[in-house]
């Protein structure tokens, strides 16, 4: 995310990260940046003019309810990169470490494939944790457990054989369990909170 520091300082307050609510559950998916009609893709070609996530965070005050947007966002930049693989339109920096599925996104930038699904959603994340965990409070390293899970009728078209694949087949990071994938959001806040690393559950076995 474009998360650079702002001379402006904000006040941190590590007592006053974690609040009385319970967030666990499914975080809603948002991507309403649109640029054209969306055309789902099929055999013939890809998908056209797929939503994009917006950016809804802004530098506030060292607390759960403020991180929950960026994690929002990038989980919404995650789907986004599965299903049309454009990250110039995305406002995170370290995408193209991070993404869950880099041999997809060989088939996009090669020309040789892409993905079908019904649904413009393929992912949907589940924070597993009511309240993040704090990690280093020197450092203000704040976790947070996360589930992804895959919309099973997602396919991965390969333009040299003409057939469809599942995209588990594509798992070249060893992340999908059972339809999912599980692991761990990192982030920090310095003034603001800091792009967010996904650590997969077999990284923390």
């Amino acid at each position: 995310m474009n998360m650079e520091s702002k001379e402006e300082k904000m006040p941190v307050d590590t007592q006053a990260l974690f609040d009385e609510k319970d967030y666990t559950g499914t975080y809603p998916y948002v991507a309403d940046g649109v640029i054209g009609p969306y055309t789902p893709a099929n055999r013939d070609h890809p998908a056209y003019s797929a939503p994009a996530p917006g950016v809804r965070y802004r530098p506030r005050h060292y607390a759960a309810r403020n991180l929950r947007p960026y994690l929002g966002y990038y989980y919404a930049c995650q789907n986004y990169m599965i299903l049309a693989s454009e990250p110039a339109v995305l406002k995170i920096d370290n995408i193209s470490e991070e993404m869950f599925f880099p041999a997809i996104q060989d088939l996009y930038e090669e020309g040789k494939g892409w993905v079908i699904t019904p649904n413009p959603q393929i992912l949907t994340m589940n924070l597993l944790e009511g309240q993040p965990r704090l990690i280093d409070e020197t450092l203000k390293i704040v976790e947070w457990n996360v589930r992804f899970d895959i919309l099973p009728e997602v396919q991965v078209y390969r333009k040299d054989t003409n057939q469809v694949y599942p995209i588990t087949d594509f798992d070249t990071r060893g992340l999908i369990r059972d339809g999912a994938i599980h692991g761990t959001l990192r982030t920090q806040f310095t003034n603001e909170w800091r792009p967010v690393q996904f650590i997969s559950e077999n990284s923390l076995s």
